[in-house]
């Protein structure tokens, strides 16, 4: 294969959902792939493959530990350019050809396990923010760090912890986190965090692929293929139907048919939102129902569309049923935030869309918000 002529070809139609390759006598199309931060693009020797770095080498593809070495030496070109379906690199994991998180993989189990109850609150973010209490000690180790940014993988710094995820019901708290670090890991096992034993859960087996009980009188549950947990204090995880996915993505593509007709110009950097409706990562979340009440909102943090480089923080929240007095746009949002957009909207419904651009160690500039810092007091602080 001529890799070469495949990422030229994959520039040249970046802006079409595949490319055209030669592969033998025969020209084929191949769907172009992206790095989870949407910062490149080009193609995948297999159509489940996701992109890592366009100038990764093809002969390491699937190599997570070329992937480790090369991040740390900051060097691309020793490792791969794609890794393989249900591969994971911090929170990102490969689906079938697209970047999500483990995170959402989490805020799924959840949801499913809240059903269709009436009432429910879903927060997922980092441990600050969505723990009230993590300042204390357990066998006189600071449960913080088994949180924070301390851990490292082949020499690559890496969270201890990802987002995590508090979903609150009328009758029960349940917590759930992608973990970074192994869970028999003698100095940052998350499991220690529990005040737990990092044995807890050696009789799960290690090929599982769903969230498994981890012993019978231990309220933890376990998905190696994720190398995620669950606490649960009372009750049972129940199997994650198909359709769940349908609680995030129904009301994302609501928002984003909102953005597409009434604020994205293609021609206009400032209002260029074609980066929108690919949301995918959902590893900053909060999913809230009270009745007919609803609350949806995601913050995307670091993305790199290849329109901008400058790095993007950008948020969509969208109200349901809920009453926020008159003109909330107005009296609410702008009085805070001048450059959300939340303009002409009537009806039952509410949508905010802010975002900043934030240089590395520099202001933000172009449409830089608040809103994007304050993203929990933006959902939370509004609940129904």
């Amino acid at each position: 294969m001529n890799t070469k002529l495949i990422s030229v070809l994959a520039f040249a139609l970046i802006l079409l959902p595949a490319a055209v390759a030669a592969l033998g006598a025969d020209w084929v199309e191949v769907p172009i792939r992206t790095s989870w931060d949407l910062a490149m693009s080009g193609t995948c020797a297999q159509d489940t493959q996701c992109m890592v770095h366009l100038q990764g080498n093809p002969d390491y593809d699937g190599n997570l530990e070329r992937w480790y070495t090369a991040t740390a030496q900051n060097n691309p070109v020793d490792g791969p350019r794609c890794l393989n379906a249900t591969q994971y690199v911090k929170d990102f994991v490969c689906e079938q050809g697209n970047w999500s998180t483990r995170t959402r993989q989490v805020a799924l189990q959840l949801l499913q396990f809240a059903g269709q109850q009436e009432e429910f609150t879903l927060f997922c973010d980092t441990y600050d923010r969505a723990l009230n209490q993590y300042h204390y000690l357990l066998q006189n180790t600071p449960v913080e760090s088994y949180l924070d940014q301390s851990c490292f993988i082949m020499g690559t710094s890496v969270p201890c912890v990802n987002s995590l995820c508090v979903l609150k019901t009328p009758a029960a708290v349940v917590l759930g986190a992608s973990l970074n670090m192994p869970l028999n890991d003698t100095s940052k096992s998350f499991l220690k965090a529990l005040d737990k034993s990092m044995t807890t859960c050696s009789t799960v087996s290690k090929t599982s692929t769903v969230f498994t009980k981890c012993r019978e009188n231990e309220p933890v549950w376990n998905n190696p293929a994720i190398n995620s947990i669950i606490w649960l204090q009372s009750g049972t995880l129940p199997d994650l139907a198909p359709d769940t996915q349908s609680r995030l993505t129904q009301p994302l593509a609501t928002l984003s048919q909102h953005v597409m007709k009434f604020l994205h110009q293609k021609n206009n950097l400032a209002m260029n939102f074609e980066y929108f409706p690919r949301t995918r990562l959902f590893n900053h979340l909060y999913l809230a129902q009270k009745g007919a009440k609803v609350v949806f909102g995601f913050l995307e943090a670091g993305v790199r569309p290849e329109i901008d480089p400058v790095p993007i923080d950008y948020l969509g929240v969208r109200y349901e049923n809920i009453d926020l007095g008159t003109n909330p746009c107005l009296n609410l949002i702008k009085r805070y935030d001048s450059k959300a957009f939340c303009e002409n909207q009537t009806g039952t419904s509410f949508n905010v869309i802010a975002r900043q651009r934030c240089e590395r160690d520099a202001p933000c500039v172009l449409g830089a918000s608040p809103l994007v810092d304050i993203f929990p007091a933006l959902t939370g602080k509004l609940r129904p």
